[in-house]
């Protein structure tokens, strides 16, 4: 395969022409050309297309995509009236119209259109048919080959297509020029109007023994007076016999007759096709070539008939793997994720399980840890802290122990001489102070030192005295008054 290159193929029976062109902006250039034949004993079809893959790999003939020019032969063509002149409702109506028109039954029939004219009542069709088995037998056989063909036009559509693309604009724009094409035995007749757009197009036969100018004649008379809108100024005829007799045809048609070289109208010198059968197959090859670029203006019966899904296939196989791969990575890092959460679970169990006996001797009234380590660790941490505090007095959530000793030994002085005391001990926690000591006479310590206590903003929370001989034995707890606003 080779980007950008199209490849061409025009198939009859016995014989195909094989065209190569390569993209260049709106322009094409000519890579290879060539046709193929069977004789006699080798007349099976698949001879044929075997013949065509084996001599693009022998010229080395590289494309990318490839179309097919279908012959006259196997096609029929049908003017058909559609109520319609959008194209995708004459496509969905196409088939009941030519079944109407017909009187028959189109099941086993490709049928593909182009819209040859349009008005307020509806469009005139080009309707093309072919049957089936014609076309499934071309398709794969083609692709045993190697080769799926992206479209399958008639090769009249091809011609026309070549034609619009290669012919010389008209200066007269209301005129129409009526271009004839015959090959040994088949005859093409395209209508082309100044702007060269295809205005109408027909085929026929020939046969060995007719009069070859009395029958263009005639076929010529019929398709000018198709497009009364674009009379027929004149007639270029192609013949590849080289020996029609272009006086005989100007005096039975009243138009100007003259020769037309298809070859050269593409740029193309006469020995540069010198391995095709004629230019006329040489000018289908290429304009089926054109179609790959030219899709909208293509009539292809395999838009009916097994629809080309090359590029399609292969982007849902691309599609498909990259789903199972991302599917495969995202299992294998879900599996990655939950085996290290597992660990870190067995991790935290164990330690929760070696931390619980500690903590739960530590922690009085709990039962059961937290639902978090951190929430045990803050608890610990906690209990650590207020347990220092109530040993050392460092860290103390309320008043700081020596603001708690100023109060104490301040009311202490206060009735020192007085009640003849004698302290033994001071005790200062987060939550008390406990003073212990004697005092002279019996009721010193609850007449005179309480009242002192209370007095330099201390509240008694209880209080134990005991009488002995001459003096009075206290034990005391305190807490510091709440400080009131405003005070």
């Amino acid at each position: 395969m080779q980007s950008g290159n199209q490849l061409g193929i025009y198939l009859r029976q016995d014989r195909a022409t094989v065209v190569c062109l390569a993209s260049q902006g709106r322009d094409r250039k000519l890579l290879d050309c060539f046709s193929v034949r069977t004789d006699g004993e080798e007349s099976d079809p698949k001879v044929l297309y075997e013949r065509i893959a084996r001599t693009c790999g022998e010229r080395k003939v590289r494309f990318a995509e490839a179309a097919v020019a279908l012959d006259c032969a196997a096609v029929m063509q049908h003017a058909v009236h559609s109520d319609f002149s959008d194209a995708k409702k004459v496509a969905a109506t196409v088939r009941f119209d030519t079944e109407e028109t017909l009187a028959t039954d189109v099941t086993d029939l490709a049928v593909s259109f182009r819209i040859a004219s349009s008005d307020d009542e509806g469009a005139g069709l080009d309707v093309f048919t072919a049957p089936r088995p014609v076309l499934t037998e071309v398709i794969e056989s083609l692709q045993n080959c190697g080769i799926d063909p992206v479209a399958i036009d008639p090769d009249v559509c091809c011609l026309s297509r070549y034609l619009a693309q290669c012919a010389e604009a008209q200066e007269d724009t209301e005129s129409g020029t009526l271009y004839a094409a015959l090959s040994d035995s088949r005859g093409y007749l395209v209508m082309l109007s100044g702007e060269r757009e295809p205005l109408t197009y027909r085929t026929f036969l020939i046969g060995a023994s007719q009069d070859r100018p009395s029958l263009l004649a005639r076929e010529a008379t019929v398709t000018a007076a198709l497009v009364a809108a674009h009379p027929a100024g004149q007639l270029r005829v192609f013949d590849a016999s080289g020996d029609l007799a272009l006086d005989a045809v100007r005096e039975r048609t009243g138009l100007r007759v003259a020769p037309c070289d298809l070859a050269a109208l593409a740029g193309i010198e006469p020995g540069d096709i010198s391995d095709c059968a004629s230019a006329v197959d040489f000018a289908l090859a290429y304009g089926a070539a054109l179609g790959l670029t030219e899709r909208a203006n293509s009539v292809n019966l395999r838009n009916d008939h097994m629809p080309f899904l090359g590029k399609k296939m292969r982007l849902q196989k691309a599609v498909r793997f990259l789903s199972v791969s991302v599917t495969i990575l995202l299992l294998a890092l879900g599996v990655f994720v939950h085996s290290q959460l597992l660990r870190e679970n067995r991790s935290r169990e164990a330690l929760r399980a070696k931390l619980e006996p500690d903590y739960l001797a530590v922690m009085p009234g709990r039962t059961k840890l937290p639902g978090t380590m951190k929430g045990a660790v803050a608890d610990l941490a906690k209990a650590l802290k207020n347990l220092k505090a109530e040993k050392t007095g460092i860290g103390a959530d309320q008043d700081s122990v020596s603001a708690k000793l100023t109060l104490v030994l301040r009311a202490l002085n206060a009735c020192a001489k007085d009640t003849g005391l004698n302290v033994q001990s001071i005790t200062i926690t987060t939550t008390s102070i406990t003073v212990e000591g004697t005092t002279s006479g019996h009721h010193n310590a609850a007449n005179v030192l309480m009242p002192a206590i209370e007095k330099e903003g201390l509240r008694v929370l209880s209080n134990r005295i005991d009488r002995e001989d001459d003096h009075d034995k206290f034990s005391v707890t305190l807490e510091p008054k709440k400080q009131t606003q405003g005070k």
